[in-house]
C-alpha cells in the first residue's frame, strides 16, 4: 500500500467529513471537533518526526491522547481529563475509519486497547423559581462588559448551548420581542419570544455593547468569538453558566446545575401555562413530543404502564 501522508490523509477525511455534514449524516459541532483533534495528532506526529499515515502505531495514539494540553485559558494540563481522552479517543478512531473506507490505510489504531471509562451519571436536579432568580441575580455582575447575564437570559428564552454561541446582535428582534434560534442537530431554526423582560432587557445591554466594541458596522455575535469551531463555542457557553452556577451555590439534588435544568424549568414553566406539549415542543423547538414530555417532566403513560 502507498505510503500516504497524515496531512494529505487528513485532506481527504475531512472533506468526507464536511460531505457528511452536508447531507445532515454527521453533526457539524462533531465534524470539527474531529478536524481540530486530528489537526492536534497530526501537529504531535510531526514533533516526534512522524508524517505518513501508517507512522500512527497503537502506542503513539496513545501518546496523543494521554498527553498535556491546555485550557481555555492557557493554563498546562498535565493529566487530561478522561472526558478530554474520549474526544481525542474518538476522533483517532473516526479518522482512521474514514480512511480505511477511503483505503489510505488498513490500520486500527486503539482498536484492541481497553476503553476510557466513563464517570457515572449524574442524578437529574429540578430548578425552582428562587433557583432562577439567584442564577439571574449572579448573571447580573459586570454586565454588559461580561457574557454571563446574555447566556442566561437566551437559555431562558427557550435557546440550547448549541445555538446561543451563534447567536448575533441581528438576530435580536426587540421591536416583536423575540429573538431567532438557529436551530441545531434535532433542533428546529425558530423564533424564541422575549416575553420575561429581564432577558429582554439583559440582551438589548449586550447587544449594544459588543456592537459598540467592535468599532464597525458588521453584526457581532453576543456571546463568543464567532470565528471559533461550533464545538468550542457550545463548550466555552457551557463553561460560562458554570460559572455563573458556581458563584449562585445552586446546586440541585446536590450536585451543579446544569443547562439542560434551565431548559427543563422552562419546559415545565410552558407546560403549566398552555397545558400544551406541543408548545413547549415549538419553543425549544424539538421534533419529538416524547423528548419535550420527557424535558418538562410530565409523564406520558399512566403508572404501571410499561415500555
Amino acid at each position: 500500500m502507498r505510503r500516504v501522508t497524515l496531512r494529505a490523509a487528513l485532506r481527504q477525511v475531512a472533506q468526507q467529513w464536511q460531505e457528511k455534514v452536508a447531507r445532515g449524516a454527521l453533526r457539524p459541532q462533531t465534524a470539527d471537533s474531529y478536524i481540530t483533534n486530528t489537526e492536534r495528532l497530526l501537529r504531535f506526529a510531526l514533533a516526534l518526526g512522524l508524517d505518513r499515515l501508517d507512522d500512527i502505531t497503537d502506542t503513539v495514539a496513545q501518546a496523543f491522547i494521554d498527553a498535556p494540553g491546555h485550557d481555555r485559558h492557557g493554563r498546562l494540563v498535565t493529566c487530561p481529563a478522561d472526558s478530554t481522552r474520549r474526544v481525542r479517543r474518538s476522533s483517532v478512531d473516526a479518522f482512521f475509519a474514514e480512511a480505511r473506507r477511503l483505503a489510505l490505510t488498513t490500520r486500527a489504531p486503539l482498536l484492541d486497547l481497553p476503553p476510557i471509562p466513563r464517570s457515572q451519571p449524574r442524578p437529574t436536579g429540578i430548578l425552582t423559581d428562587t433557583d432562577i432568580d439567584q442564577l439571574r441575580f449572579y448573571a447580573e455582575r459586570g454586565m454588559p462588559q461580561t457574557r454571563h447575564a446574555a447566556v442566561l437570559g437566551l437559555l431562558l428564552s427557550g435557546l440550547h448551548t448549541g445555538e446561543i454561541g451563534l447567536a448575533g446582535v441581528t438576530d435580536l428582534d426587540l421591536e416583536h420581542e423575540r429573538v431567532w434560534a438557529v436551530g441545531a442537530a434535532r433542533i428546529t431554526a425558530r423564533y424564541c419570544p422575549l416575553d420575561d423582560p429581564w432577558n429582554r432587557e439583559v440582551l438589548r445591554l449586550r447587544a449594544e455593547y459588543v456592537q459598540q466594541q467592535s468599532g464597525s458596522d458588521r453584526p457581532q455575535t453576543l456571546t463568543t468569538n464567532g470565528t471559533a469551531p461550533t464545538h468550542r463555542m457550545q463548550s466555552s457557553i457551557c463553561t460560562t453558566f458554570g460559572e455563573v452556577v458556581r458563584a449562585s451555590g445552586i446546586a440541585p439534588k446536590g450536585r451543579s446545575a446544569t443547562p439542560r435544568d434551565v431548559s427543563s424549568w422552562l419546559a415545565a414553566k410552558i407546560h403549566a401555562e398552555t397545558g400544551q406539549i406541543a408548545e413547549v415542543a415549538l419553543r425549544l423547538g424539538l421534533a419529538s413530543l416524547d423528548r419535550a414530555a420527557k424535558l418538562a417532566g410530565y409523564h406520558w403513560r399512566p403508572s404501571g404502564t410499561e415500555d
